[in-house]
């Protein structure tokens, strides 16, 4: 996913992976963050609890491949907007973002088009680790561009962008982002957004895993949802 959103190519034998266990943060710089890439050793250290966690280390595959500190926002928010992490410092290194024309529609979530993709379609734990993602798109049917309003997370200051649910007998898990960057909000005609997110099938018990079993899936921008469906997660 992270060649394809970046067009570069690279080998994952040729980075150097280090893990601190246990740890909720490693330092870099003077800064705490969940994890690193260095150009010293071609190196990704991460911390113990973001190394199952998909889009913190596609960040620094990133890093790696463009083999470069920075935060390019065409790249970053742009062609791999969704696909790696990017909050806080990461959107305050990639500059501001661009201003809509003043005469740029602003439209309700339900102006755009939700869906859902599985990757692989019949996820399974005895396949891939039992790990498999779960991508949720919003795709601007209009021949003109838009800004969605997006409607207000609990009063706060940031408003809710994807999200997702599984849901199946007693049990409802699943995950919201929030738009940290406005570029979320500005479709271009027929442009389309997504934002993935890693799911994991019966695995390790120290990280967050889905028991098999028959589930229905949703997922939403801005609170707009997209037409459950049935998926049946294997052993």
């Amino acid at each position: 996913m992270t060649e394809a959103c970046s067009g570069r190519t690279g080998k994952l034998s040729d980075i150097e992976w280090y893990v601190v266990p246990g740890a909720t943060t490693v330092r870099n710089a003077g800064t705490d963050v969940a994890g690193y890439w260095s150009s010293n050793d071609n190196s990704i250290v991460l911390s113990g609890e973001s190394q199952m966690d998909g889009s913190v280390v596609r960040h620094e595959m990133l890093h790696a491949l463009l083999f470069g500190g920075g935060h390019p926002r065409s790249i970053f928010l742009g062609t791999c907007g969704g696909i790696v992490a990017c909050v806080d410092a990461c959107v305050d290194d990639a500059g501001p973002p661009p201003t809509p024309a003043d005469n740029t529609l602003r439209v309700p979530p339900d102006s755009i088009e939700i869906d859902v993709k599985i990757n692989p379609a019949g996820p399974s734990g005895s396949e891939l680790g039992g790990y498999f993602t779960l991508t949720v798109t919003a795709r601007n049917p209009a021949t003109h561009a838009v800004v969605v309003v997006l409607p207000s997370s609990d009063g706060g200051r940031w408003r809710e962008s994807f999200a997702w649910w599984m849901s199946g007998g007693a049990m409802r898990i699943g995950e919201n982002v929030l738009a940290y960057d406005p570029e979320v909000t500005y479709f271009a005609a027929g442009e389309t957004k997504r934002q993935v997110f890693d799911c994991h099938v019966n695995g390790d018990e120290d990280y967050e895993t889905i028991p098999p079993g028959e589930y229905v899936v949703d997922g939403s921008y801005g609170g707009h949802r997209a037409a459950a469906r049935s998926l049946t997660l294997a052993p």
